[in-house]
């Protein structure tokens, strides 16, 4: 079935964030008292779970990082870029008639700005930005309920493990891309529907176009 709704992880996945974002991690890990980051290859092959333990970041004090980390990331908004290729691909799902929205832990107001820097904003029927970082389950839900689509119908792109899970955990499909935080071998381990290396490769995602279509 060809999805009516396919809802995207923000950085790593849209965004080409991840060295403005370990920038801004480094920073905020002094202020805070964090182990920084040294090698970021070896953070790719981590866990959030497991980063979190290396860098000495607990649950009760994970909210305060995630809320200075946002807040942090809007001086560099728009300056991110798009990842190659994926401007084609949203102008391909718009081709195609498919809904698009976003899904992040980051701010509405970081990704929209993102977005209009890109121009990209108009492809995007929403931007949800949710602050829990393991909460994204109940986010999903929340925006199939509201945009009356069914799980079936719908599917998540995002980077990492945990976007994953969440998917799983709806029961939405999946397609973990490889160009984003998480390397190739956490997120085919946690087990989605799809593994994408290519942006171009997402527009298979929407199955064989129809004739005249």
């Amino acid at each position: 079935m060809s999805p009516r709704l396919v809802v995207w992880d923000f950085d790593g996945t849209l965004a080409d964030s991840m060295a403005a974002g370990l920038g801004i991690f480094n920073r905020l890990a002094g202020e805070l008292g964090f182990k920084p980051v040294e090698d970021p290859a070896l953070a790719r092959t981590m866990s959030s779970r497991e980063f979190m333990k290396v860098h000495g970041i607990t649950l009760w004090r994970l909210p305060r990082l995630v809320r200075h980390f946002r807040a942090a990331a809007a001086a560099v908004a728009d300056q991110l870029v798009l990842f190659p290729g994926l401007a084609e691909v949203l102008e391909g799902f718009r081709d195609r008639g498919v809904r698009l929205g976003i899904l992040s832990s980051n701010r509405e107001d970081n990704i929209r700005r993102c977005l209009r820097a890109n121009g990209a904003e108009e492809h995007f029927a929403f931007v949800v930005g949710y602050p829990k970082l393991f909460g994204k389950a109940k986010a999903l839900r929340r925006i199939l309920r509201k945009e009356g689509v069914d799980r079936a119908e719908a599917i998540y792109i995002g980077d990492e493990a945990r976007d994953v899970e969440a998917a799983r955990a709806v029961g939405v499909a999946v397609a973990a891309v490889t160009w984003g935080f998480h390397e190739e071998a956490i997120l085919r381990a946690s087990g989605p529907t799809h593994l994408v290396r290519e942006p171009r490769h997402l527009l298979d995602l929407l199955g064989p176009q129809s004739e005249g279509v």
